[in-house]
């Protein structure tokens, strides 16, 4: 096979003057997975073990699949049983602060910028994106579980639960040689192209708020993902900022950085430490609460909590469709490196930030 349609995109994913690259899978080892993905499929046979299997993980993540708080306290316990998937506390980080961006929603800084109706729809926006990934990505968690329980794999199911094939390669091969990197890669992969397939590239997506205010939002790098870490609050905080949400290429490029940030040795002992001790509410004041409240006060920047902010939403309803398919071989790039960011550190950047607001609601 030509390796010409990697070549073509490799410069997407070249790394900046900030960040650092290491090799991961060669060009040869990515042509023979996605060779193996594109073949046509045996049909599937399920069995009665199957199909109570099939009704226990549904089950399970319908019970996880409430809101944002059940759904980022789910990865948080998955990871604790089971350390070796590290994409598991990476979701539950980034879970963390969709939900903080979903209450940011609620703050009088944007009650400035959005109206009610398109703060509900914005928040409606983010809450399918959250549930997407996790219908998606949880039902693989568990059946990950059970392999390791019984030995005998029953990944076979990804395709029940409308899994692409793509995840069903990266879990066989996982199996078989226990690279985290390549696995932790592939998910974040699969998750960012399952909800621009499934969720942004819909005709009728309607967010609810003219196109220049969210993309002003996001090119002024408004949003950030924040780590806190540190050994006592004020937490420090390590991430880096979000752009181009609607660029799938770069919201992966985004994750690969962002898990190099989260199990840096700097910071990922102290960032399970307070994940460990502060269960998620929503709120900003679970990591800084000298400068964030869930109350309204002058000296603080109002911060609700999920709960109080918004309401469960109904049920998620997605169409089953394959990201994979008509894929060209230039998906599989970002398996090609680990990308690793020199300046992670937004402790400076979002206390002044903060400030300023402080500052400018006590005038």
């Amino acid at each position: 096979m030509s390796y010409s349609p990697f070549l073509k995109i490799i410069n997407l994913f070249k790394e900046g003057n900030n960040d650092q690259s290491s090799p991961l899978l060669d060009l040869c080892e990515i042509s023979r997975l996605y060779e193996q993905m594109r073949e046509e499929p045996f049909p599937k046979i399920y069995f009665p073990g199957d199909q109570s299997l099939y009704k226990e993980i549904t089950s399970s993540v319908k019970k996880g699949n409430v809101n944002n708080l059940t759904r980022t306290s789910y990865y948080h316990d998955f990871f604790k049983k089971h350390s070796e998937l590290h994409w598991a506390f990476l979701a539950h980080m980034v879970s963390r602060n969709a939900g903080y961006h979903m209450t940011d929603l609620r703050s009088h800084l944007f009650s400035h910028i959005l109206d009610a109706g398109e703060q509900r729809s914005l928040f409606s926006f983010l809450e399918r994106c959250n549930a997407a990934i996790f219908n998606d990505a949880y039902p693989q968690l568990l059946l990950y579980e059970k392999w390791k329980l019984t030995g005998e794999s029953p990944f076979h199911l990804l395709k029940k639960f409308n899994v692409s094939v793509f995840m069903h390669k990266m879990w066989d091969e996982f199996i078989k040689t226990g690279n985290q990197h390549v696995l932790t890669i592939a998910l974040i992969m699969n998750e960012q192209h399952m909800i621009q397939k499934r969720i942004l590239s819909d005709p009728n997506l309607n967010i609810g708020i003219e196109r220049w205010k969210f993309f002003l939002q996001d090119r002024l790098e408004f949003t950030s993902i924040l780590f806190p870490y540190g050994k006592h609050l004020p937490y420090s905080l390590a991430g880096l900022s979000v752009s181009h949400f609607e660029k799938v290429d770069r919201r992966i490029l985004l994750g690969k950085k962002l898990y190099s940030v989260l199990f840096h040795g700097s910071v990922l002992p102290s960032a399970f430490t307070f994940a460990d001790r502060h269960p998620h509410t929503g709120s900003r004041e679970d990591y800084w609460p000298h400068l964030y409240s869930v109350e309204e006060k002058k000296s603080r920047l109002f911060s609700p909590t999920l709960a109080s902010a918004w309401e469960n939403e109904s049920p998620l309803h997605l169409s089953s469709q394959d990201w994979f398919n008509a894929q060209t071989a230039d998906v599989m790039t970002p398996l090609l490196s680990m990308v690793t960011p020199r300046h992670f550190s937004m402790t400076r950047k979002w206390k002044a930030r903060a400030t300023i607001l402080v500052n400018l609601k006590r005038d």
